[in-house]
């Protein structure tokens, strides 16, 4: 067995759920050909480091993530980071010949995210953008349907992720709400991201945002106006001309974690709701009408934790599955094509594309126009 060794970066909410994941892996994939060692935690404050170390298991900890580009007993770095921060860690870690798991957004810009493409076309590292949402079974039993042309020619489509944490006018901002956040980076990648996996990416793109109030309280007590947008509504067109869209927000009054999507073709539909992660809405227009509806109608596939092997056997399948669990598997996912050689899920190709496809919304909300959201030449 080959052991892979790993350092976090961040010991925040991210960075824990990072660490949370490759824990889990050995417990819950059999056989598997590598073991993640937790080798090293990072965080700009060293009593944060020292705590995630023995809380955790890491073997040592550090403050200054710049060490770890001369460590040669680490392989894998996960940047879990502020967006403003990540192209020149991940730049640097694929110089030193790391392998990158980086947290989502890859950048702050598209001509950021092609400079870090650009820096990884000279090393062989793996770099994988975390879209952990795309790993729960109902997701990729989604991308199975479609790619078995179960759904037919997309006609329209949908999706919005939904949060109220900004509703708050008193509560203090963090970097998220600030100018290298925003709802568009945060919450829209993720829902731009599974539902383009599904019918592909748009070549055309309408949105407008709203930012609700005109400063917020700082965490240091001072008043903050560099605010970023706390909504948007973003109309995408594809090349076959179908229409979706993607609702984006922070300010949506009594919302959770409420991530959903619905694709519609001319022979097939697929809804799903995050709220209710171990199942899959499928209709099959094949299926003729008949008296009193015959078998016509939405199918509700119990995906639950159905994974295939070397998953499977802890958590049992038939078991209620959770948020965390398409994390693991994310990671799981990229450790695989690691220690194997192969491509990995959500690629630096994923991460321009949508890079691409946000910063045309960005735009488009500035202009009030339709703006081209494909990736130029250079990539």
């Amino acid at each position: 067995m080959k052991d892979i060794n790993v350092a976090v970066i961040g010991w925040g909410f991210m960075g824990k759920t990072h660490t949370h994941s490759l824990r889990c892996i050995p417990l819950m994939y059999e056989n598997i050909s590598f073991r993640p060692v937790l080798k090293c935690l990072c965080s700009g404050h060293l009593e944060n480091a020292e705590k995630g170390m023995q809380a955790a298991g890491f073997e040592y900890c550090t403050d200054d993530w710049r060490t770890l580009l001369r460590c040669r007993d680490i392989d894998v770095v996960s940047v879990c980071t502020p967006n403003s921060l990540h192209e020149e860690m991940v730049t640097e870690f694929i110089k030193a010949g790391k392998h990158v798991y980086v947290d989502k957004p890859l950048t702050t810009s598209l001509q950021s995210a092609l400079r870090i493409k650009a820096a990884a076309k000279e090393r062989p590292v793996k770099v994988q953008l975390v879209m952990n949402n795309r790993f729960l079974p109902a997701a990729l039993r989604a991308k199975e349907l479609v790619e078995e042309g179960r759904i037919g020619n997309i006609l329209s489509f949908g999706c919005r992720y939904l949060h109220s944490g900004s509703v708050d006018p008193n509560k203090p901002m963090g970097w998220k709400q600030s100018l290298e956040g925003g709802v568009i980076l945060d919450l829209a990648s993720h829902a731009l991201d599974l539902v383009c996996s599904l019918v592909g990416f748009p070549e055309k793109v309408f949105c407008a945002e709203n930012t609700l109030y005109a400063s917020r309280p700082g965490r240091d007590g001072s008043v903050r106006t560099d605010i970023s947008e706390d909504h948007a509504l973003i109309t995408m067109r594809l090349k076959n001309g179908a229409l979706g869209h993607c609702e984006a927000s922070k300010i949506a009054t009594g919302t959770n974690d409420e991530l959903s999507f619905e694709v519609y073709g001319d022979k097939g539909a697929l809804r799903f709701d995050l709220t209710e992660p171990g199942w899959l809405w499928f209709f099959d227009n094949t299926v003729p009408e008949a008296a009193y509806g015959g078998s016509r109608g939405f199918t509700r596939i119990e995906s639950m934790a159905r994974y295939p092997k070397p998953a499977g056997s802890f958590l049992p399948p038939k078991n209620a599955i959770g948020w965390d669990r398409g994390h693991v598997h994310c990671y799981y996912s990229f450790l695989d094509a690691v220690a194997n050689d192969t491509p990995v899920m959500c690629s630096l190709d994923d991460a321009v594309r949508l890079q691409s496809l946000m910063e045309a919304a960005k735009r488009s909300a500035i202009s009030g126009a339709w703006e081209d959201a494909t990736v130029p030449c250079e990539m």
